[in-house]
């Protein structure tokens, strides 16, 4: 209990704990720091006291539906909730609620978490995307503009029933204001923002190509004559093909607008046609904006969000998972106490003993769920090294299987298949002990009574192998793709003691020593692991 109270106070995130009538009845520091109280001061006080007025109402009806319904709640996610500090300030903030029962009590375990942060992320990818299309409504406006101020020069010339100086002298003016627009237009190509423009032919060859991006992506020198779209060596096989589609759209008048990714770049890209003289599509006009900035804040917040989404998931199966393993051996150390304190008297020392004896089962139980998540959270800060050491691993799997003997079942044998000589590894024995204990355990654990388990030690050029083989329960196949995940427990297995938590730290101990496992199973046939480290190279 030491070690769960240890787990609560260095939590960073907050966590309350609140009875029936909402009264606070414990308060980690992190939750403390995050509402500004000092060490002691949430206790006894009410669970509305964090919460501003305008939200108390809703808040204390999901409290005390969450205590009714005995189900968990999250709240914040998809509904505003603001949280109120002591010195009058308010938060954005997400809480989980999830009821459960201590000392017969019925109480509400609250996760806070301070999502000001997140708030902010969003707020800058929204601007981001509000600018991106008034750049591109710009974009566009001005292309179409331009377009129906040549359009019209073209008819006014046409309509226009002018004496032949009159048609000379226009026809140089028009020349003279084609020629400025052309200069505009080849000035705003050049100096294109962040991107690149291209126009292409109907016969897919390229009139110009111009833009702040086309020196970063090797297309400066590539326009000459009869260069065409299958020339572009940026582009794949299958995006010249799309690129030939997109041209011949646009020449028939389609606007095209899609985005695509060159060179670990992305670009909004957006497609008009081009008119000659006869108002005529004569070309296409692709413009190729740079949207590399706007994705990469979209995908950081999208990450941002998944993560905290499992974490809230995690939690609430850690929640269920802890409830449920915690208070069976509870019970049952409790009930053996309440029975020795029965057994006082002479010529019952044996009873006394069997009594004992499943106290220090479930005392011991305890201490390997405690151990799990230990273990889990040091890896997830990334404090677990591997301080590997020479060691011979057949004498010390021998001694091993002989300590976990004592605890298999009866009719069941451990068989030891190994060299006759020692062999030697390079490896961290704590992190080897664990692994080769979880696996073994696993084995008696979801074996019947008289089957084998069989251990297979090897050597080969290039790898050292153990190989743990049992004829248990199987996994089912469906669900064999997420056997080493945190809390992850087969549909068959659900009515056995277990966390969910060995295999996860198995496969990350035997990563962190750069060796692999794998496995094959069977429903009701057994299941076989097999670990590989490679050789150090001499």
């Amino acid at each position: 209990m030491i070690l769960f109270q240890s787990i609560f106070q260095s939590s960073v995130e907050g966590i309350l704990v609140v009875d029936a009538d909402g009264i606070i009845i414990k308060a980690n520091p992190a939750s403390e720091q995050l509402f500004g109280y000092k060490e002691g001061e949430l206790i006894a006080q009410k669970i509305e006291s964090l919460i501003p007025n305008k939200f108390k109402k809703k808040h204390k009806s999901y409290r005390e539906g969450s205590i009714v319904k005995s189900k968990a709640r999250r709240m914040g996610q998809n509904l505003e909730l603001w949280g109120l500090k002591k010195d009058g300030s308010q938060f954005p903030l997400e809480i989980s609620l999830s009821p459960t029962t201590i000392e017969q009590k019925q109480v509400v375990i609250a996760f806070v978490i301070d999502i000001s942060e997140r708030e902010k992320i969003e707020k800058q990818l929204n601007v981001s995307r509000a600018k991106l299309k008034i750049y591109s409504e710009e974009l566009e406006n001005e292309v179409a503009s331009r377009t129906n101020e040549l359009t019209t020069t073209v008819q006014k010339l046409v309509a226009s029933n002018l004496s032949l100086e009159d048609q000379i002298q226009e026809t140089q003016e028009a020349e003279k204001r084609a020629i400025a627009n052309k200069s505009l237009s080849s000035a705003i190509a050049k100096n294109f923002p962040n991107g690149f423009i291209i126009v292409f032919n109907p016969n897919f060859e390229i009139l110009l190509v111009e833009g702040e991006s086309i020196i970063n992506l090797g297309l400066d020198e590539m326009v000459f004559e009869d260069t065409t779209a299958d020339d572009i060596a940026i582009f794949s096989e299958e995006q010249k093909a799309k690129l030939k589609q997109d041209i011949i759209k646009t020449i028939a008048g389609e606007h095209l607008g899609f985005e695509i990714i060159y060179r670990n770049k992305y670009f909004s890209v957006n497609t008009t046609p081009l008119f000659d003289k006869n108002a005529v599509i004569s070309s296409a006009l692709f413009v190729y904006s740079d949207i590399t900035t706007q994705k990469n804040i979209e995908s950081a917040t999208k990450n941002a969000l998944k993560k905290e989404q499992e974490l809230n998931e995690l939690k609430s199966r850690f929640i269920s998972m802890a409830s449920h393993e915690f208070r069976t051996p509870l019970s049952a150390i409790q009930t053996s106490a309440i029975l020795i304190d029965r057994q006082n008297e002479a010529g019952k020392e044996q009873k006394r003993e069997k009594y004992v004896a499943q106290i220090k089962k479930n005392v011991k139980h305890l201490v390997i769920i405690l151990n799990d998540f230990l273990s889990l959270s040091k890896l997830e800060e990334g404090k677990v090294e591997a301080n590997k050491e020479l060691f011979d691993f057949v004498a010390f799997s021998k001694t091993l299987i002989e300590e976990v003997s004592t605890t298999k079942k009866i009719g069941k044998n451990i068989i030891l298949v190994s060299p006759d000589h020692p062999l030697l590894l390079h490896l961290d024995p704590k992190l080897v002990r664990t692994i080769l204990m979880n696996l073994v355990s696993n084995a008696i654990k979801y074996s019947p009574k008289n089957t084998d388990i069989h251990i297979t030690i090897e050597e080969s050029k290039q790898f050292f192998s153990l190989q743990i083989q049992d004829q248990g329960i199987g996994i089912p196949k469906d669900e064999q793709e997420k056997l080493f995940e945190r809390f992850f427990r087969a549909k068959n297995a659900q009515n056995i003691q277990g966390t969910g938590l060995g295999l996860n730290i198995v496969k990350q101990y035997v990563d962190l020593m750069d060796g692999t496992i794998d496995f094959v199973s069977e429903i009701n046939k057994g299941t076989t692991f097999l670990i590989k480290w490679p050789k150090p190279s001499k």
